[in-house]
């Protein structure tokens, strides 16, 4: 834990990995994400490149977001900064719904892809389909996953703005524990 003085008090911060593990799975969910919408846009050759780097990378969000509930089971965060209780339980649910969002979100997506009868290339090699297609289930998961990661990526976007929000209005140090030291 580093303590720097940035605001009128010292900041205690999260340890490096666990400030490297929350900005590496911030980008890859922002890219998985990007990527899912924009699917469409590409030309038609590049669609299973496409989708299935989309499939990787949530792989990698999936396999990430344990390591980083594995390191913080045994790495504790610094304490947190006074907000009040009614902001600490606030803080609490969202960042339980966020880990849950971060596990559920790949784990249907990969449901949704073998249900359409597909399988995964991780380049060096391959996982074949599970099952034949199923149109019709694989469309009522399509949708659920599709929903889910819009809910997380609204989660996201509401949990960097309370950072911000911490920041400016506040002026608290919420937002520097997660950033780089200086």
């Amino acid at each position: 834990m580093t303590t720097i003085q940035l605001l009128d008090h010292p900041v205690r911060r999260y340890d490096r990995v666990a400030r490297s593990l929350h900005w590496v799975m911030a980008a890859l969910i922002i890219a998985v994400f990007s990527l899912g919408l924009l699917v469409d846009t590409f030309p038609p050759s590049w669609e299973d490149g496409v989708v299935n780097m989309h499939k990787l990378i949530g792989v990698s969000i999936l396999c990430l977001v344990v390591v980083r509930i594995v390191w913080r089971a045994g790495h504790k965060p610094p304490p947190p900064e006074p907000t009040g209780a009614l902001l600490e339980r606030i803080s609490s649910a969202t960042h339980i719904s966020l880990y849950l969002l971060m596990i559920a979100v790949p784990l249907i997506g990969l449901g949704f892809a073998a249900w359409r009868g597909q399988g995964l290339d991780f380049g060096l090699f391959s996982i074949a389909p599970l099952m034949s297609e199923n149109r019709g289930v694989a469309r009522q998961i399509g949708e659920i996953h599709e929903l889910s990661a819009y809910a997380l990526i609204a989660l996201a976007s509401l949990h960097a703005l309370a950072a911000l929000w911490h920041y400016v209005v506040r002026k608290d140090n919420v937002l520097q524990r997660m950033l780089p030291s200086k």
